[in-house]
Formats: structure tokens, sequence, C-alpha cells
């Protein structure tokens, strides 16, 4: 009966600290008002639109972030990302302000 609770406990035990950790994701949408339809009217909104999830993220504690898509509404900007704390084998970067940002000033 010894050997039987033993066995149970050392299981109940391994499972407890074996248990995998969950990755969190999460998806943002953030809206930024737009002054006119001008092309830097644009391009300062997305920027804006940016900082504003990439703060959000960092808060949240999440490692990473990546810009899923955008929209131009008539009088607004929606820009779409998903923020995580997983490891990815792809080529996805750190959050960095600054790396970020000129990732973004690229795609513009």
């Amino acid at each position: 009966m010894r050997v039987l609770v033993s066995l149970a406990a050392a299981s109940l035990v391994a499972i407890i600290v074996a248990s995998p950790v969950a990755a969190r994701t999460v998806r943002m949408e953030t809206v930024v008002a737009l002054g006119d339809r001008s092309e830097p009217s644009i391009k300062q909104a997305l920027q804006e639109a940016f900082e504003t999830s990439l703060r959000g993220a960092v808060a949240m504690g999440f490692s990473r972030m990546r810009v899923s898509g955008a929209r131009v509404l008539p009088d607004s900007v929606v820009l779409a990302t998903i923020a995580t704390d997983e490891d990815e084998a792809d080529d996805d970067q750190d959050l960095d302000q600054g790396t970020l940002r000129e990732s973004l000033r690229k795609t513009m």
C-alpha cells in the first residue's frame, strides 16, 4: 500500500511540476481619428495607432507584437495587431520601439 501511495504522490508532483505553460495571445484594434484623408495625415494616424498598441502590449507584459491589418475609414484609421508572449520560430522580432517603428516606416 505504501508503494501505491508513493507512486501516486510522485505522479501528482510530476504532473504539477511538468505542466505546460500556455502562451498568452491578444488581438488589439486601435482607432485613431483622422483630421483629413491626406497621405501625411494617414501616416501620422497609423504611427500614433502603432505606438499606442505598442505601449499597450508592453504594459500587458507581452514580448512580441505584429501588425495584422490596417483600414482607413472616412474619419479614422484602424490598426489591428496581435501581441503574444509565445516564442515563435519565425523571424519576428522582440518588442523594441526603435526596431518596430523603423519596420512600420518601411511599410508606408
